[in-house]
């Protein structure tokens, strides 16, 4: 037999063999059994070894050494481990088997010692995780290949004989936290496949490859296995800090880690699935992201290559950072990625965002790697979405920021989750072993089932290193919520579970800088008292954002308190809170205001406006001065003093409140009325922001709002917002305008009366715009209304020039395919002053239907 204490000597290892020299390890903590008995081996192509392993010599060494990374937890890393290398022979064939044994846990991995010319075909492990008594109460996530399943709490007979995903994590009846995972998969050149969990009869987890792996695994030699990893702690706050996994992966060599940047990002997918076809909404993310301090874009599936470079020069010089989304597939060879990854790169896109692996073999994982590869070799960041858990490669990978591999906010798009019992486990199961890309923070989607405040405390209870903030910007403007997120730093220093339990609750204290951040979410109504016993001697300002009525209202406290006093909070049902305390000196972040975001501008709230006809005044809490005007039956709201100091078009930003869509008339000086579309605000108590070109006259100006029609829904306003800048002004060309060639024809794109669409486009159909006026040479933004129930190509040909190609996604956005909803895609041209011609078409595949086609001149500011 065998031992090794852990550095603490809180645990003990035992491995023995038994009389057929079958080898076995157990775990203790103290005299408290972790794992019982059980099994190690490995099958392989030159033997079933499983039994007869033949001691040759033993090995020990002590592991003590300190390390930083540029994103993660904390700011320092700690690795202590005790080592115990046992090696032996079989066959005549030389195995060793590889123990570390930490003061929160133990890790062990086989290492195939010889050489030899042909791979090494490995069928399987025999390792498993034969748990002690008393372990009986357990978190696991059904087996799936995206890792985005719910952490199901079970006992052994509940969980039965099925696969389970990893990490999975148990509790003792001694109060013992255990945590099954392994390490160091990624960054071993696809040398073994990721691997789970099966349960069976005994408390015992068996070890089990990849579904996806179909045969066996094929190891150049010699080799390692990845670590198998126990994880063994005292308490949720000791799991939560552990960062055992990254020890157990090599340290990263690179002199120059500066370009690696973690940060926050807006994003918007997750409120406009079809948001980046367009060049102009990326343009407003980007500005709103430089005004509020933020560091960071992500520009997900439909971007254009035209004009990717742009808005990254648009970005840099606002000191913005862009990240590019692409799925895996575009990049899943060595020529691809070697050919797409150095061009984005040179477009000035700062990190990646590689979507949709979904498979956990030998070769994905061979995949994983060579992507990373030549990412680091352009810097650039990775976020690998769609993709296995974290097993420490951040550590070899400094640049991996982020991973999916979680249950995040997108499943509200085709499902009623994620709810607060998933969020109240995650930081105890998922996030344990590596940042998650969950995208926090949305509160205007229909089926939202927490509260306003439990989705900004998501902010700080999960860790990500590029922290997406899912809400879009027209939400996040006016709310309360938007302020905490402007303090979030980039990085933290480190973090403090306060208090927690798997499923129930979860506070989360994090710092950096002198400035603390507290995120507490719960799954039933309750009152929590925080001590604030973490924070330095003096005083401190502590701004606490709390659950408002019916979960839909944030509301903010601001107190002067000490490390002796207690925070009491209200949380509502599947509610949260969270707290951001400083010394009150710190500036709220900002950065370059312009444009979308231009601070030229003028506030009038709903109070500088005369009601007329039935317009209401209401109360709203959410409101700015606490009161809404609501323009229900003939109602008006006339702003009469709207002041400009130039002639000409401006913005006018409206914040309005409106449960379902509704439009719009807005007048200006008596002229025509406008029609302006509003969307959902994602509740009757929750503010939206929508803007509207407008020309003023120097000096005093007149807007009228007021109901477009008897059938509308009432929105109720806020106020308004009149900036000093506009977007240049589109110049459309519908689709009866255009000449039809090849088949295609023209017809109503929806009722009766509705617009028309040339359909018919591609397989040699094709509609041509011969009078396209430009007012001189220059670059254009071609936007394209378009009809499709699926992606699909079009070539755009300019005066006779070769095509651009160009992918319009699915216009209904994610769901089942419709023909009958608009979408839009922008595209940059060259065209010459004078007339010009469009051609949109396709000779060898089917194209979307065409609505129209607009024209703008692209300039910079604008």
């Amino acid at each position: 037999m065998w031992k090794l204490a852990s550095p603490n000597n809180a645990l003990k290892l035992s491995v023995y063999q038994d009389n057929k020299r079958g080898l076995f390890y157990a775990l203790a903590a103290g005299e408290q059994p972790i794992v019982a008995e059980s099994r190690l081996g490995i099958a392989t192509g030159l033997g079933d070894w499983l039994e007869g392993f033949q001691f040759v010599k033993a090995e020990e060494n002590a592991i003590s050494e300190s390390y930083s990374l540029p994103v993660g937890k904390k700011a320092v890393y700690d690795n202590r481990a005790h080592e115990l290398t046992l090696h032996f022979s079989i066959d005549d064939l030389a195995l060793s088997v590889n123990f570390r044994l930490f003061d929160d846990g133990l890790a062990f991995r086989y290492g195939l010692d010889f050489e030899r010319e042909q791979p090494l075909r490995v069928y399987r492990e025999y390792t498993d995780f034969v748990m002690a008594e008393g372990f009986d109460d357990l978190w696991l996530q059904d087996w799936v290949n995206t890792y985005e399943g719910p952490y199901n709490r079970c006992d052994w007979q509940a969980a039965g004989e099925r696969d389970y995903g990893m990490p999975a994590l148990l509790r003792g009846a001694s109060g013992h936290w255990v945590m099954l995972t392994e390490a160091g998969i990624l960054n071993t050149g696809g040398a073994y496949c990721s691997s789970h969990l099966q349960s069976a009869a005994g408390r015992r987890m068996k070890l089990a490859f990849a579904p996806e792996q179909m045969g066996p695994l094929e190891l150049e030699l010699p080799a390692a296995t990845p670590w198998r990893v126990v994880m063994v702690c005292d308490t949720l706050d000791a799991l939560v800090r552990s960062n055992l996994n990254y020890n157990l992966n090599p340290a990263c060599d690179w002199e120059d880690l500066s370009w690696i940047k973690p940060g926050r990002s807006v994003w918007s997918w997750w409120s406009f699935e079809n948001g980046a076809q367009l060049y102009s909404e990326q343009k407003k993310y980007v500005d709103f992201a430089a005004a509020m301090g933020f560091e960071a874009v992500t520009v997900d599936a439909g971007w254009d290559d035209s004009w990717v470079k742009d808005l990254c020069d648009y970005a840099r010089e606002r000191g913005v950072d862009v990240w590019l989304w692409s799925d895996m597939q575009a990049v899943d060879t060595l020529e691809k990625a070697m050919e797409k990854i150095p061009r984005w790169a040179e477009w000035g896109v700062v990190g990646l965002k590689v979507d949709f692996f979904m498979n956990d073999s030998q070769h994905t994982m061979w995949q994983y790697q060579m992507i990373a590869d030549i990412m680091t070799e352009h810097k650039l960041m990775i976020n690998f979405h769609g993709s296995t858990k974290p097993a420490g490669e951040a550590r070899t990978y400094p640049n991996l920021m982020t991973a999916e591999g979680i249950m995040g906010l997108e499943h509200y798009k085709w499902s009623g989750l994620p709810h607060a019992v998933h969020n109240c486990t995650v930081p105890f199961t998922r996030n344990v072993v590596g940042p998650m890309d969950y995208t926090v923070t949305g509160f205007s989607n229909p089926n939202r089932n927490t509260t306003q405040a439990h989705q900004l405390a998501l902010a700080v209870v999960f860790e990500s290193g590029v922290q997406h903030i899912a809400e879009s910007i027209y939400n996040l403007e006016p709310w309360i919520g938007l302020e905490f997120l402007r303090r979030l730093p980039a990085r933290f220093d480190g973090l403090k579970l306060l208090s927690g339990f798997p499923g129930d609750h979860a506070v989360m204290m994090r710092h950096a800088e002198g400035q603390w951040f507290v995120g507490g979410i719960a799954t039933s109504s309750r009152a929590m008292t925080i001590p604030l016993d973490f924070l330095p001697e003096g005083r401190y300002v502590v701004d606490l954002y709390k659950d408002g009525a019916n979960g839909d209202i944030v509301h903010k406290e601001t107190r002067i308190l000490t490390n002796k006093d207690n925070v009491l909070v209200h949380l509502l049902e599947n509610g949260g809170f969270a707290m951001y305390i400083s010394d009150g000196k710190a500036p709220l972040k900002t950065g370059v205001c312009g444009s979308y975001m231009d601070d030229r501008c003028r506030v009038y709230s709903s109070r500088e406006g005369t009601l007329r006809g039935s317009a209401d005044r209401i109360a709203c809490e959410n409101a700015a001065d606490g009161s809404v005007v609501s323009l229900g039956g003939s109602g008006e709201l006339s702003f009469e003093r709207v002041t400009a100091e130039r002639d000409g078009r401006h913005t006018l930003r409206l914040f309005y409140l409106s449960e379902l869509p509704s439009r719009l008339q807005v007048a200006v000086n008596g002229e025509e009325p406008k029609h302006l579309a509003l969307e959902s605000s994602g509740g009757h108590r929750v503010v939206r922001t929508a803007d509207l070109a407008i020309t003023l006259k120097q000096g005093e100006n007149t807007i009228v709002l007021r109901k477009a029609g008897s059938q509308e829904v009432a929105p109720a306003i806020d106020g308004m917002k009149v900036i000093d800048y506009a977007p240049n002004e589109d110049v459309y060309y519908p689709a009866e305008t255009g000449v039809l060639s090849g088949g295609a024809v023209l017809c109503r794109a929806d009722l009766p009366d509705g617009p028309m669409k040339a359909v018919g486009i591609g397989h040699g159909g094709a509609i041509a715009f011969e009078r396209v006026l430009a007012e001189k040479d220059g670059d254009y933004m071609l936007s394209i209304d378009y009809y499709s129930g699926e992606n699909r190509a079009l070539l755009i040909a300019v005066n006779g020039a070769a095509p651009l190609r160009s992918v319009l996604f699915n216009s209904g956005g994610w769901g089942p395919s419709r023909w009958d909803i608009v979408g839009t895609k922008e595209v940059k041209i060259r065209l010459r002053q004078g007339e010009n011609t469009i051609k949109l078409y396709h000779d060898e595949e089917a194209a979307p239907e065409i609505g129209r086609i607009g024209i703008r001149l692209e300039k910079a500011g604008a």
